[in-house]
């Protein structure tokens, strides 16, 4: 019985070949400078996600597309918000935010700067009775759902995804879903 071995020429891969999804070398160092210094400057080191694992990371929301951002920045309030709205004005920098990342046609990416709305940005609040609602645009909206159940309320977006899919999004994208026309179920929104 002669036994098979793999031939090393046909099975070894080829160093000189990168794989085709293969991350850019910029990306091994992380954030390029003088952004990165910029943004620490501005929000302090911990808002700042710059490493390579960050970026890529990020690179990918639930849509087939890949686009690696500059940086990652998760400002926790809304002063830090509006310094970062400062600087992408003064800079000409564009942001792209995004909260739950559940998007299937690759809202939730850029080649700029992303700035993460869920990590800091999941509060809601029920007013009137539930006639109102007052949410961060991180708040899961089936979160939001529950919390308007308990007065015989609910929003009128319903997306498949509305136990991962954030407010911000929802919005943003005008999602809708199957059901979508509920009759008063919409309580005014206004933001937190």
């Amino acid at each position: 019985m002669t036994l098979l071995s793999p031939d090393p020429t046909r099975t070894a891969p080829k160093a000189s070949i990168a794989a085709p999804d293969r991350a850019p070398d910029w990306v091994a160092d992380g954030t390029p400078e003088p952004l990165r210094s910029e943004l620490v400057a501005l929000l302090g080191e911990d808002r700042v996600h710059a490493r390579a694992i960050d970026i890529v990371r990020y690179a990918s929301d639930a849509s087939p597309y890949r686009m690696l951002p500059q940086v990652v920045l998760a400002p926790r309030d809304l002063a830090e918000m509006v310094k970062l709205l400062g600087y992408a004005r003064r800079s000409r920098k564009p942001l792209v935010f995004r909260a739950g990342g559940t998007s299937l046609n690759g809202q939730a990416q850029t080649s700029s700067i992303l700035v993460d709305v869920r990590r800091h940005w999941q509060r809601a609040r029920i007013e009137a009775g539930g006639e109102r609602v007052r949410v961060q645009p991180g708040i899961v909206l089936g979160r939001v759902n529950a919390l308007l159940a308990r007065h015989g309320r609910r929003l009128g977006p319903d997306p498949a995804s509305s136990d991962i899919a954030c407010i911000g999004g929802v919005i943003a994208n005008n999602s809708g879903g199957m059901r979508c026309g509920a009759a008063r179920s919409r309580p005014s929104m206004a933001p937190a």
